[in-house]
């Protein structure tokens, strides 16, 4: 009896490879717009999560309520390289290659030019790692074994988009998150894979509400008083919700996205207007 590779047609192929269940990786997905991103996606049945945090409890906890036949938790420090490396592999042991990549942990600090301390000195240092350098590694990492039309999805700022003093650490970080989305969307073009980066301003999170309070503290004026003059500037008088990010995310997923890449969108109800 003859034997040989069964060929499917066209349209057939193309149906299972879209019916095939999706691995998202999520990093920073313990709280903010990480959480409110897996929560999103984990309504969708051919998508299998993995949520990524220092907080593997606090993961594990939304993994439960996903579903842990749909999400799966891994330990991820992005400042630690070897906690990079397990992380993905553990990853796709579990999933298989990364279909969608959402680089969504960061950090922020304080780093006034002034500061010529060796925490000063530490602090810039630590920013730019993590948010640049270890997150660049993590991105090769998944898009080492990315299928074809797969999506890689930073997590940027609108700080991303102009400079603010006292914290030139966050800011030259996130500008430099552009760079890679523009670069890394020329050179993962041939493959399919689309590169692009929401831009939040205000974003009703933890990161955000610690941001505003190191600025009072720093002013030594009252957190209301801070928290009023930042959203004035607004024409939209309000903080995003994580779930309003999350929709973006969702849509850059999904055949609305696959005609956009290299591209920042800003979703800072007006702060920046470009």
């Amino acid at each position: 009896m003859a034997t040989g590779t069964v060929k499917l047609p066209q349209s057939e192929l193309q149906a299972a490879l879209a019916a095939r269940a999706k691995h998202i990786f999520i990093t920073g997905a313990s709280r903010g717009i990480g959480e409110a991103t897996a929560r999103l996606l984990g309504e969708e049945k051919n998508h299998r999560l993995t949520l990524a945090a220092r907080s593997y409890t606090r993961c594990l906890g939304i993994c439960m309520d996903i579903g842990t036949d749909r999400a799966h938790t891994v330990r991820l420090d992005l400042q630690d390289e070897q906690s990079i490396d397990e992380a993905v592999v553990a990853a796709e042991s579990r999933n298989g290659p990364v279909d969608v990549l959402i680089l969504n942990a960061g950090i922020n600090a304080q780093t006034p030019f002034d500061d010529l301390s060796p925490q000063g000195r530490a602090t810039f240092r630590s920013v730019l790692t993590t948010n640049l350098v270890h997150t660049y590694f993590l991105a090769q990492l998944a898009a080492a074994h990315m299928p074809q039309n797969g999506r890689i999805l930073f997590v940027g700022s609108v700080l991303g988009r102009m400079g603010v003093p006292g914290n030139s650490a966050y800011v030259a970080s996130k500008h430099a998150v552009m760079g890679l989305v523009r670069s890394l969307a020329h050179e993962l073009a041939p493959r399919g894979i689309r590169v692009n980066a929401v831009n939040p301003g205000w974003v009703d999170t933890q990161m955000a509400h610690d941001a505003m309070t190191r600025m009072a503290e720093h002013r030594g004026v009252p957190l209301q008083q801070v928290q009023t003059q930042m959203l004035s500037s607004q024409p939209i008088r309000r903080m995003a919700k994580p779930q309003e990010v999350a929709q973006y995310l969702k849509f850059l997923i999904g055949p609305g996205g696959d005609c956009i890449t290299g591209q920042g969108i800003d979703i800072s109800c007006g702060s920046v207007m470009i």
